[in-house]
This record gives C-alpha cells, structure tokens and sequence, in this order.
C-alpha cells in the first residue's frame, strides 16, 4: 500500500463517525427535497451526493482491493518460498547422491586395478585401507584397519599398485602403523633397473627419496628405474621403487648424489597390499 493510501485510510478512520452523518443528513436532505415539484433542488443535492460521497466510497475500495492484493501476493511469496526450500533441499539430496555414487565409482575402479595387482603377484598378499595419516617432517607413517589378527607381522612389506610403499613397524590386533619410504628412517636397498648399479634409498622426510652410496664411476642417469634388490629380507626383488630426477657429484667427489621420485604418490594413498608370503628372502 502506498503512503498516500495509508495516509487517506487513516484519516477515514479518525473522522469515519462525522463522514458517515453528513453522507446520512445529505441523504435524508436528498428525500425531503426529491419529489415532482422540488425536482430541480432533489437532482441538484444527487449531483452533490455524487461529488462527495461517491470518491470516499471509490477510495474505500481501492484500499480494500490494495489490502487484499497484498495479502493475496504475501501468501503467494510465502508459497513460493516453500516450494524454492523444498526444491533446495531436494538438489541437495540429489547431488549428495550423486557425489557418493562417484566415490563409490573411483572406490570400485581402485579396488579393482589392486585386485589385478594382486593376482599378478606371485606371493601372498592381505589387502588393507589406510585408516590414519601422520605426515611431518621427522615422522610420515600411516594407519592401515588389519593386524595380527589377520596374519600381518611386524617388517612385512606395504606395496600398492605402482611400486612400493614402506613396511610395517608396530602391530596391533586390528591396525598396523606403516613407515613410509619418504620417511627419514626408511632404507630400502635398490639398483638402478638399466646398469644394476647397487645402492640404498632413503627418504628425505618430504615426499622425495635419495639413493645413496652411488659411485662417480657408476653410471646412473635421469629417467633410470630404481628398483628393489631383495638384498634386505624386506622386499621382494624387483618391485619399482621410483624413478631418478638428478644426478650431481656430492661434496666428498667419491659418491653421487642421486634423487629419485617415488613410484606411488604416497600423499593419495587410500589402500594398499600387505605380503605375508616369505619364501621370497631364498630367491
């Protein structure tokens, strides 16, 4: 309602009992006088019946068509609302389902190429999903949901498809706590796949890893394959540990200092294989 319709209804209704008794006292004046010989004087008080009381009545129903209006429109707008909330709602549902079926999706395709992994293995695997991550500088390790109960032990491997991914340090009846191989107590022996040069991986206690005791002499180059040697007992000989990323003399002018990048992206790790087998230490 506009302010100057507000302003009229509320004079109306401040004076309402004075208006309504001149429009009565026009209106009995308008009977005495009409009749067939005071004609002219009854037809001129209709025309001032009709000059006055007539706008009063056409603006009494305008602010009853405006209230009605904008009552009607509230009740209209508080429909749309609900129904703008029910759908809201309904999107939401919608795209939460939507999101879970894509993580189930990406859960199914993973689970599915470590399935293949596995079975391309040739020693006994337990499969296990990380539970709990410990990044920091001088600790990376991870939680994994299986453990004694499960026939897992203390030095076996971690490995996910890809290349390997530590091994175990601390077991309990249903967890175990995995040692990353960036971690700075982590030491894996390895040689390099294409000249079967010999050395020993460490982590750097970041995400990268360094081959040490490499020899000026030995030939290793960017883009060379580290592998596992099988000489500690830990690993099995032959699973992909990284790939080198430099090559530099060291300080000592005796070894080289060689960075290697892991094989698995340890940071999105969700699963991984456990070996239990280890008839692999007489290879």
């Amino acid at each position: 309602m506009r302010s100057s319709e507000r302003n009229i209804y509320s004079f109306l209704r401040k004076y309402q009992v004075i208006i309504v008794s001149a429009a009565l006292a026009l209106f009995s004046l308008h009977l005495a006088l009409t009749d067939k010989k005071e004609y002219a004087r009854g037809y001129l008080l209709k025309e001032i019946l009709s000059y006055t009381v007539t706008p009063v009545q056409s603006l009494m129903l305008g602010v009853q068509d405006s209230i009605t209006g904008v009552w009607n429109d509230y009740f209209f707008l508080v429909g749309v609302h609900e129904e703008n909330e029910s759908l809201k709602k309904t999107i939401y549902s919608l795209v939460e389902e939507n999101r879970r079926l894509g993580e189930d999706f990406k859960q199914n395709e993973r689970l599915r190429a470590l399935l293949e992994f596995k079975q391309s293995l040739p020693y006994s695997t337990t499969g296990a999903s990380i539970i709990g991550y410990n990044i920091e500088r001088w600790s990376r390790t991870v939680m994994i949901d299986k453990g004694s109960s499960d026939g897992i032990g203390k030095d076996h491997a971690a490995i996910a498809f890809g290349g390997i991914v530590g091994r175990i340090i601390e077991v309990n009846g249903a967890s175990s706590r995995v040692l990353l191989t960036t971690d700075l107590r982590s030491n894996i022996d390895v040689m390099i796949e294409r000249s079967r040069v010999k050395g020993v991986v460490e982590g750097n206690g970041t995400d990268g890893l360094v081959m040490k005791y490499v020899r000026q002499v030995d030939e290793v180059q960017v883009g060379d394959q580290v592998i596992t040697s099988g000489l500690s007992g830990i690993f099995p000989k032959g699973l992909i540990v990284g790939e080198v990323t430099r090559v530099e003399k060291s300080g000592d002018n005796f070894f080289k200092h060689v960075e290697v990048r892991p094989a698995v992206d340890l940071g999105r790790l969700e699963e991984v294989l456990i070996i239990r087998e280890r008839s692999f230490y007489n290879e």
